[in-house]
This record gives structure tokens, C-alpha cells and sequence, in this order.
């Protein structure tokens, strides 16, 4: 093969060079026929202007003569003739020395021809002599000091001058002129000749050089591209196969493998009366550790993870593995659905993907995955392919929005789950344009000093009145927001509404600050401080009437990513608060470095702290610990009066519940406020 390559390069050189130096040859031929033709027709252009200067000295001399025999006749000669006979002499006299030396006006070039030279200096011609005596005499004729009969004589020579030795002489000198022309049209054919000769040689070593070699090494080369077509065939059909079916990055079974595969098992399971999983399998935030590290790492974490989880497989278990898409993959083992070895099979999972892979750019680091994990078996949860990895899909999305880090079996309520949110998300995208705004709307709950009942502010809480459903809970809408993306532009309204409010309350001399939660999906667009800053300006208020809440769990995962937005928020006035705290993984040292002034108590702490001693040790410690670090506290949820009374005992600042209000509609709260206190008022367990 390699042999065969060579012989192909070879020819394939030898023809090239070949054929590029015939090509410079005909170049050469081209552009010395063309300097030379373009030489000739320039100075047949020059021949024939100097010509046509000979004919109009001709002209001029017989001119000359008419005008001075005018003069001669009439002694009162008008200035208009005496003026027109000067300028008829001056017009010779330069045409005389362009044609002798040459003229960029006339466009006559420098006199070179000895022949045409000899005309005009040398006997019997002596052409220059002839017109200086010509001139000379057309001068003398007008000369005041000469009487009328000189002035005759003078008009005699001049006239046998004129008609006589004037004419013979341009007659001559054109005469020249046509000879060398049609010497030159002769030259001319020949190097045409030459251009000729030289292309028809050039055509014969191309014809003996190029085409026939080539013509003789076709089949030749045909014989060795079908050979090698031949061979290469299979790794080919191989190859194509293998991009078909396997994914490009992980080199892993794609999904339309998978199905295949799957297809097959079935057929085994049925045969062999054995046992099938399908074990969907999706890395938790990869979307977050791709905008931080950079798609490339991303890329080098799929392929260490994909390398390990079929290391995995063909070590213990009977089955094998493929990449569905992005950061999913797929799982198929033969395991029964009551088998005691599927936790133990997902630990091992689980912690396979949990060991760190060490990434080298741009710095070198371990970088910790975790999954969610959703588990479809055969026959009960499919009957083909395609059921099996849709509902293994949807286990696992229900894992995901439980909080991720664990697995669930498909149940068929699933279905209905994932059809909801469906539903919820996609009409949650619908209230959101023009014409479906006036579903959602903000309700504020407020907030009072748990000393003396004063109000402190108020929780922008939003809420959904949907057209047919009815009011939709915040409890079930949020998630699908926060999952689905929909939250960045649902966060973005909560917030320009947020703002004009507190500026409507501006201009009724208002001073009412509002608490207004911001995802921390928001905080990870790039620039979001920028943005919350800029509408800010727009509705122009003052910062620090805007308490921006992030809850802690999500927040402790990205700190590193957001915690410069959360400082420049700070720096320009706007107060932050952690919100549901004591729920997140926070720790005292990064808790003391991040720029926020208040944390409020989770409700689920406050709800059982009067009743649960471990519940009121644990808010006691979150409240200890914040006024540690100069924290104000704030607990949500008050509904009773024990759990007022506890968190007034262990110091707590401030507090929001139905014991003092349920969330009201702005016109509500501004009521309230104008009962200048709060009366806790104790509260039965309802719907909100």
C-alpha cells in the first residue's frame, strides 16, 4: 500500500512540474509578445501622429504664403491678419522642434532613426534648413525697415520655397516614415510567428511530457484506487457503524444503540426467564461546573466518568452502559426488581461517581460529581425500549427535584407527576408574556420587631391565580421554575414589581422596606448585580429599602461563583439576608465572611421548637451563633403565641407570621400599617 502511495506521488509530481514549466514557457512566450508588439504599436501610434505633424506643416507653410501675399498686396494689413500670421509661424516653429527633438505634448518621441535624420540634416534633403529658411523668410517679410519691392522679393522666395522645397521635402520625409512602418508591420509578423512556434512547442511536451504518461499510468492508478478502495472498505463500514451508534465524546453506545440493545435483552429475558433494569443516571448541577470550568473540562469529566462507570459494569455486574445525552447516561443490568442488591448496587454507584477526578486546567483541582438516579424494570415498568428509558427518565427527574443525590423506582403516578409539571411549567411561561400578567401578583407579608411589635418591613411573596386551576401554590410552581429556567425571568418581574411598589409607597410618603427573594439561579447570570442595580435606577428608590433574600442551601453550593454579585450589591446599599437558614450546609467561617446583615429561621425549626427540645436547641444555636457574628434574626412562620414567646426569650429580633398577618395585597397592608400597632393574634392551622 505504502509502495503504491509513492508511485501515485511520484507520477503526480513529475506531471505537475512538468506541466507548471510548460506553463512558464507559454508565460514567457506571452509576455515577450506582448512587450514587443506593445512596442511596435506604440511606435506606429508615434509614426503616424508624426506623419499627420508633416502634413500639417504642409498646411502651415501654404498658410504662411497666403497670409504674406495678403500682406504684400495690401500695405494696410489688419492686426487680425498680422496676428494670425505670427501665430501661424510660432505653430511651425514648434512643430519644427518636436518633430527634430521630440515633444511630450505632441506626444513625439526623440528622433532615433538615422535614415529620418538625414532627411532633415543632410544634402540632398537638408529638411531643417529648408524650414529655418522658410521661417527666417516669413520673419523678414513683416520687418518694418524693408521697402516694398525687398518685401516682394522676400514674398517670391518665400512662395518658391513654400510650394517647391517645402513640399518635396515633407514629401520625402513621409515617404521615410511609410517605409519604416511597413518594416515594422513586417517585424511584427514575424514575432508572431515565433509566439506561434513556441505555444505549438509548448503543446507537443505537454502532449509528450504530461498526457502520455498519464495516459499510461491510468489504468495503472485505477487498478491501485480500487485495490486500495478494497481494502479499506470494512474499516469503513466499521467506522460509519461506529459513529451511528456509539456517542463521539465517551465513545460509549448512544442512544439508538441502547434501544437496540435493550431490544435485544428483552428477547434474552424472555428466553432465558432472567431479570432487567434500566438505571438512568443524570450528574447533579453539570450545568453550573460547565459555565465555571469550561465546556472543555466538562468534556474531560464525561469521558473519566463514562471510562469508569463501564469499568464498573463489566467488573461486577452483567450488562453494560451508554451516554443518552449531555449528562445522562444509562444503565442496563440484569437485576430483579426484588432483588436485596439494588441499594448496594446504587451505594457503589453513588460513590463511584462521588470520587473526585483531578482536573489540570486552569489550575489543578478535584472536582467532586454527584447523580440522581432513576431505576425502570422489565416487564413491570415496560414493555419495550422505549418505555423503559422514558420511565427510568422520569424516576429520575423525580429524584431531581426531591433534592437529587438519590434514586426512585418508576411508579405509574409518575407519569401524572411529570405530566403536571409539564402543565405548570409551560402555562407558568404563558403568564408571564403581555397578556398573562395579571395572573401573577405580589402580596406582602410583614415583618415586626418581636419586642415591641413594630413594623420592620415586609416579604414580597408571589403568587399565582391561575384562570381555570385556581390559585397554584407557591410550594408546587417555585421548583418547576427553579428547574425548568423560567425562574431568571419570573425572579426579573418579582423584582421590577417589587421595585415600583416600593416606589408608589415613595410618593405617598411611605417608608416601607421590602424583602424580595432572588434565586440563586439569578445571582449565577453574569452581571446580575448589575441588572438589579440598573432597575433600581430605573424606578428610582433607594437601596436600602430593598432586602435581598437568598436561601442557604443552594447559595453554600455556588459561594464561590456569586459571592463578588452579593458584594457589590452590598457595597451599593442594598441590605442581604439568608433565608431558611439552619436548612443548608453553612459553615461559621464562610458564614462570617459573606456580606449579609440578617438570616432568617427556616418555618420548619420555628413550627416545632415549643413542643420538640431538639428543634429549640437548634434555633437557640442559630441564635446564639448569629448575634456571634452581628446578625439580625428573623424568624418565619409565627403562628402561636408559645413560639412568639420562645423566640422572644432567646432573643430573637424579629419575626413574620399568620400570627400578626397573613400576606396582603398592597391596599390591605397600607390599612394595616395605619393601625400604628400589631396585635399578635393567635393562629388556627388553615390554608393560606
Amino acid at each position: 500500500m505504502a509502495k503504491t502511495s509513492n508511485n501515485i506521488h511520484y507520477h503526480w509530481r513529475h506531471g505537475t512540474y512538468t506541466y507548471l514549466a510548460a506553463l512558464a514557457l507559454i508565460a514567457i512566450l506571452a509576455i515577450c509578445s506582448h512587450y514587443l508588439v506593445q512596442g511596435i504599436i506604440t511606435e506606429q501610434e508615434a509614426t503616424a501622429r508624426i506623419v499627420n505633424l508633416a502634413g500639417r506643416q504642409r498646411m502651415l507653410s501654404q498658410r504662411i504664403t497666403l497670409f504674406a501675399g495678403d500682406i504684400v498686396n495690401n500695405k494696410e494689413s489688419s492686426y487680425k491678419l498680422a496676428k494670425e500670421y505670427q501665430q501661424s509661424i510660432e505653430q511651425m516653429t514648434r512643430v519644427h522642434e518636436g518633430l527634430i527633438n521630440g515633444s511630450k505634448q505632441l506626444e513625439i518621441p526623440l528622433l532615433t532613426s538615422q535614415a529620418v535624420r538625414a532627411i532633415f540634416f543632410k544634402p540632398p534633403v537638408n529638411l531643417d534648413q529648408k524650414v529655418n529658411n522658410f521661417l527666417h523668410l516669413a520673419s523678414t517679410l513683416t520687418s518694418d525697415n524693408i521697402n516694398s519691392k525687398h518685401q516682394r522679393d522676400l514674398f517670391n522666395q518665400l512662395k518658391f520655397s513654400a510650394y517647391h522645397e517645402m513640399l518635396q521635402s515633407l514629401d520625402t520625409l513621409v515617404l521615410r516614415y511609410q517605409q519604416e512602418s511597413e518594416s515594422a508591420i513586417q517585424q511584427l509578423q514575424f514575432y508572431n510567428r515565433i509566439s506561434l512556434g513556441g505555444m505549438l512547442l509548448t503543446l507537443l511536451l505537454e502532449a509528450i511530457f504530461i498526457f502520455r504518461p498519464l495516459l499510461l499510468n491510468l489504468y495503472r492508478r485505477e487498478r491501485q484506487y480500487v485495490t486500495l478502495l478494497q481494502q479499506k472498505e470494512q474499516e469503513i463500514a466499521d467506522h460509519v457503524r461506529f459513529q451511528v451508534f456509539n456517542d463521539y465524546l465517551t465513545k460509549l453506545p448512544n442512544r439508538l444503540a441502547m434501544l437496540e440493545r435493550i431490544q435485544t435483552c428483552i428477547q434474552l429475558v424472555n428466553h432465558n426467564r432472567s431479570h432487567l433494569v434500566v438505571i438512568a443516571i443524570s450528574l447533579n448541577r453539570f450545568s453550573s461546573i460547565n459555565e465555571s470550568l469550561g465546556h472543555e473540562n466538562g468534556d474531560l469529566l464525561l469521558i473519566e466518568l463514562a471510562g469508569r462507570l463501564n469499568q464498573f459494569i463489566g467488573q461486577k455486574y452483567y450488562g453494560f452502559v451508554g451516554r443518552i445525552v449531555a449528562d445522562e447516561f444509562a444503565m442496563v443490568i440484569d437485576l430483579s426488581k426484588d432483588s436485596t442488591e439494588t441499594p448496594l448496587l446504587l451505594r457503589q454507584l453513588s460513590a463511584l461517581i462521588h470520587t473526585p477526578i483531578s482536573l489540570q486546567s486552569p489550575q489543578p483541582q478535584d472536582v467532586q460529581l454527584s447523580a440522581s438516579f432513576g431505576l425502570a424494570f422489565y416487564p413491570d415498568d415496560g414493555q419495550n425500549p422505549y418505555e423503559l428509558i422514558l420511565h427510568a427518565n422520569q424516576a429520575m427527574g423525580i429524584a431531581k427535584t426531591e433534592g437529587g443525590e438519590n434514586f426512585r423506582i418508576f411508579s405509574p403516578t409518575m407519569t401524572s407527576q411529570i405530566s403536571r409539571r409539564n402543565w405548570i411549567e409551560q402555562h407558568l411561561r404563558q403568564s408571564l408574556h403581555e397578556r398573562g400578567k395579571e395572573q401573577l401578583q405580589l402580596v406582602y407579608q410583614p415583618k415586626v420587631n418581636l419586642q415591641t411589635y413594630q413594623l420592620m418591613g415586609v416579604e414580597a411573596l408571589l403568587r399565582w391565580n391561575h384562570p381555570q386551576e385556581g390559585p397554584i401554590s407557591p410550594a408546587e410552581f417555585i421548583p418547576v421554575a427553579e428547574s425548568s429556567g423560567v425562574i431568571l425571568e419570573l425572579g426579573e418581574w418579582v423584582l421590577i414589581q417589587a421595585f415600583k411598589q416600593i416606589a408608589q409607597w415613595q410618593k405617598q410618603n411611605l417608608s416601607i422596606k421590602v424583602a424580595v427573594n432572588v434565586s440563586v439561579k439569578q445571582l449565577l447570570k453574569e452581571n446580575i448585580s448589575q441588572s438589579i442595580i440598573a432597575i433600581a435606577n430605573r424606578a428610582r428608590i433607594n437601596p436600602s429599602m430593598v432586602q435581598i433574600e437568598i436561601t442557604e442551601d443552594h447559595m453554600m453550593e455556588n459561594l464561590t461563583q456569586i459571592i463578588n454579585e452579593l458584594t457589590m450589591l452590598e457595597r451599593f446599599g442594598f441590605e442581604l439576608a439568608i433565608d431558611d437558614f439552619g436548612t443548608g450546609h453553612s459553615s461559621l467561617a464562610r458564614l462570617r465572611n459573606l456580606p449579609v446583615k440578617y438570616l432568617k429561621i427556616d418555618r420548619s425549626f420555628v413550627c416545632n421548637a415549643p413542643h420538640d427540645h431538639k428543634d429549640a436547641q437548634l434555633v437557640a444555636a442559630i441564635i446564639d451563633m448569629g448575634h456571634s457574628l452581628n446578625k439580625v434574626i428573623i424568624a418565619e412562620g409565627i403562628e402561636t403565641t408559645e413560639q412568639m414567646e420562645l423566640l422572644q426569650t432567646l432573643g430573637c429580633e424579629q419575626g413574620q407570621g399568620f400570627l400578626f398577618a397573613k400576606p396582603l395585597k398592597p391596599e390591605e397592608l397600607i390599612k394595616f400599617i395605619h393601625l400604628n400597632h400589631i396585635a399578635p393574634t393567635p393562629y388556627e392551622s388553615q390554608a393560606m
